[in-house]
C-alpha cells in the first residue's frame, strides 16, 4: 500500500497518483496535514495537552474562535494559492519551502496577516525562485476558481498547521491572563504538532475506508 498527497496535481492536469487505486491512497485534501486541522483538534489539545476538563466552557469558546479564524485565513491565503497554481500552470516550479511560519502573524484580536515584502507577488516571485510570473488577470481568474471550492482542497496543510499553532499561542496568552489555570503537558510547535495530534484524532473516514477495503481484499 502506498500513500500520496494530492497537492494541486488535479488542477494542473497531472493524472499519475491523483486517484485512489487498489494499492494507492490519495488524499482528498491538498495533503494529509489538512486532516489534522479542525475544531476537534482544538478540543483535543485543550483536554489532552492543556489539561482542561472536557466539559469546560472554555473549550466551546475556543472552538468557536477557531472556526472564525478558519473562515478568515481562507481569504488571507487565497491570493497566495491562486498565484502558486497559476505559476505552476505556466510550467514553473515555485519553491514554497523558502517561506516559513514567520511570514504569519496573529494579533491580539485574532486577526491574521501575512507579512509580504514589499508586496505579495514581488515577494513570492523573489523568494520562490520563479522566472515567469502570471499576470494579474490570470491570478484573479484562478482566485475565483479556488474560491468556489472547499479550503482544504487547495490550501497547503502545512499552512493550516501554521494557523493552528499561531491560534494556540495566542489562546495560551489570553487564557493565562484569565482565571483558567493551565498545566500544559506538551508545548506545541511546528516540529511536534503532527506527532502530537495524529495519534489523538480519529482516522480520516476516506483513509479508514480505503484501509478497510484494501486489507479485506488481501
Amino acid at each position: 500500500m502506498f500513500f500520496v498527497d494530492k497537492d494541486h496535481d488535479d488542477f494542473i492536469g497531472e493524472t499519475r497518483g491523483t486517484k485512489t487505486q487498489q494499492g494507492l491512497f490519495v488524499t482528498q485534501h491538498y495533503s494529509i496535514e489538512n486532516y489534522l486541522v479542525s475544531e476537534t483538534a482544538i478540543a483535543t489539545i485543550l483536554t489532552d495537552c492543556w489539561g482542561l476538563d472536557s466539559s469546560s466552557d472554555a473549550i466551546r469558546i475556543a472552538c468557536q474562535k477557531f472556526n472564525q479564524l478558519q473562515q478568515d485565513y481562507r481569504q488571507v491565503f487565497l491570493p497566495w494559492m491562486a498565484w502558486l497554481l497559476a505559476t505552476r500552470r505556466l510550467g514553473e516550479k515555485p519553491n514554497t519551502n523558502n517561506i516559513n511560519i514567520l511570514i504569519l502573524t496573529l494579533d491580539i484580536n485574532y486577526q491574521i496577516r501575512l507579512n509580504w515584502q514589499p508586496d505579495i507577488f514581488a515577494h513570492l516571485g523573489r523568494v520562490c525562485n520563479v522566472n515567469i510570473q502570471p499576470d494579474p488577470r490570470t491570478i484573479n481568474s484562478t482566485s475565483r476558481e479556488l474560491e468556489a471550492l472547499p479550503t482544504k482542497v487547495w490550501l497547503r496543510g502545512k499552512q493550516e498547521l501554521w494557523c493552528l499553532i499561531k491560534f494556540l499561542n495566542r489562546l495560551e496568552e489570553e487564557v493565562k491572563t484569565g482565571k483558567v489555570k493551565l498545566k500544559i503537558r506538551s508545548p506545541i510547535n511546528i516540529k511536534n504538532i503532527v506527532e502530537l495530534l495524529a495519534p489523538r484524532l480519529p482516522c480520516p473516514s476516506d483513509l479508514r475506508d480505503y484501509l478497510t477495503n484494501r486489507l479485506g481484499s488481501l
